[in-house]
């Protein structure tokens, strides 16, 4: 759920910024619009700046009033509709292209009524130049007149009122972004706990309406597409587990048999020595069959968890100790048979007084599986090295050998399975570390091989 509310903060935040980096974009691009609207005389053709030109190139000329060329060239560039100019009695002493229904003589009321207002719908801008009032008629399609006062009470409050407005904006976007962001996780809600739930492989039953309907309905589907293929996995599993269980408890019968007779044959004064050392191989040979039945069965069990484990406090030096003489012991199986086999213990002191919390017994298997790798893929016989320490919380026994090592091709094959090569002894070792939160590692020689190092948890 803190991932799904996660989306969902940065969903409301990002809206919220692009809302706010919308609203301030057009205020500020308004304000840059109405300020250059204002300045920019330059570009317009009316500006206050033309008019006060047109006036700069009238002048008098044996008592009348006269304008230049480049005026005449002014007044057509602004596009001027027509224009006059009065002088101090309100009498028109100069005109341009002035309509002939035009009065010649305004008095001071007609002036104060077309400079606010228009003229004979004109509307008009006015100028004051030199002893003359310059009366310019604009286009009536183009331009339009509008003049108003404003109480300065009104024009003071402008900055509250924006603050005001700012304010309100504020609010309003906060409250539609909490809005949408709250409908936008009760949406999701369902569908965050159904995911959850789908990783535990749980069965989902979501309603399948609203904004997300479509997809809770995806994830029941695919919920219900899960559920079958765990019932047929658990189902093929069991059978698998079954299977194996029956065919073990076939085989040792015979095998008991076979141990049996063997044993009997070996200890037999009347037979010869090479019957009684046969009796021997086929005694030891049987005890192996056992230990890789016992191995089937285990790593079958715990690859389905149908294993529990039998954790105690237990000592790991003493349980390497136990399987080193194991190994030795003939009574129970002991597999270093040749001469020219031995196995050394280098144990830290710093572990001799450990206690760990594991099951000593899988434990035992795990190490015993080890070894014995060795010493059966040595027949002309090697020294075998166990050392037992401690590093960054984790108990490592590490086994060496002074033969040929793990081939490559067994590590490289570890998660599968081929004819040529039979690796159920390390997988085993593998799934017993994991099982108590370590794992089986693997170190290279220099000679491409590889020893082999079982870890745990110090405190798993």
């Amino acid at each position: 759920m803190k991932s799904l509310l996660k989306i969902i903060f940065r969903y409301s935040v990002t809206a919220g910024v692009i809302i706010f980096a919308m609203l301030i974009f057009n205020v500020a691009a308004f304000m840059y619009w109405g300020y250059r609207t204002i300045k920019s005389d330059t570009n317009a053709k009316f500006s206050r700046g033309a008019i006060e030109e047109i006036g700069q190139e009238l002048y008098q000329e044996d008592g009348r009033w006269e304008i230049t060329g480049s005026g005449i060239e002014k007044m057509k560039n602004m596009e001027c509709q027509w224009v006059m100019a009065l002088d101090d009695q309100g009498r028109v002493v100069w005109d341009w292209q002035l309509p002939e229904d035009f009065a010649l003589s305004y008095s001071l009321k007609d002036v104060a009524v077309f400079t606010r207002w228009y003229l004979h719908d004109y509307p008009v801008a006015v100028w004051q130049s030199g002893d003359l009032l310059l009366v310019v008629g604009l286009d009536k399609e183009t331009y339009m007149r509008f003049s108003e006062l404003f109480p300065r009470s009104n024009v003071d409050g402008i900055p509250a009122y924006l603050r005001l407005a700012f304010t309100v904006n504020t609010v309003l976007i906060l409250f539609f972004v909490l809005l949408l962001g709250y409908r936008f996780y009760k949406a999701l809600k369902p569908i965050g706990k159904g995911i959850e739930k789908l990783s535990r492989q749980e069965p989902l039953h979501l309603k399948e309406k609203g904004m997300a309907g479509d997809l809770a309905g995806q994830l029941n589907r695919s919920s219900s597409v899960l559920q079958k293929q765990k019932e047929m996995l658990s189902r093929r599993d069991q059978a698998r587990t079954e299977w194996i269980a029956g065919v073990s408890h076939d085989i040792r019968t015979p095998l008991a048999l076979i141990l049996g007779y063997s044993d009997k044959l070996k200890k037999e004064e009347n037979l010869s020595g090479d019957a009684k050392k046969s009796a021997e191989i086929i005694c030891r040979q049987s005890l192996i069959i056992s230990q890789l039945i016992d191995d089937l069965n285990l790593t079958s069990k715990l690859a389905y968890q149908a294993q529990p484990l039998k954790k105690s406090l237990c000592s790991p030096a003493q349980i390497l100790r136990e399987c080193a003489a194991d190994m030795y012991n003939e009574e129970t199986g002991g597999e270093v048979a040749e001469e020219n086999t031995d196995i050394e213990l280098i144990i830290d002191p710093e572990t001799e007084k450990t206690k760990i919390t594991a099951d000593a017994g899988l434990l035992k298997r795990a190490l015993r599986n080890l070894i014995g790798n060795s010493v059966r893929h040595n027949p002309g016989g090697c020294r075998v090295t166990v050392r037992l320490y401690i590093k960054e919380k984790q108990i490592i026994w590490e086994v060496r050998d002074s033969g040929k090592g793990i081939p490559e091709a067994v590590v490289e094959n570890m998660d599968s399975q081929t004819e040529k090569i039979h690796i159920m002894g390390l997988r085993l070792v593998r799934q017993i570390a994991k099982a108590h939160g370590g794992d089986l590692v693997f170190c290279r020689r220099e000679t491409g091989c590889y020893d082999a190092e079982m870890v745990i948890l110090l405190y798993g």
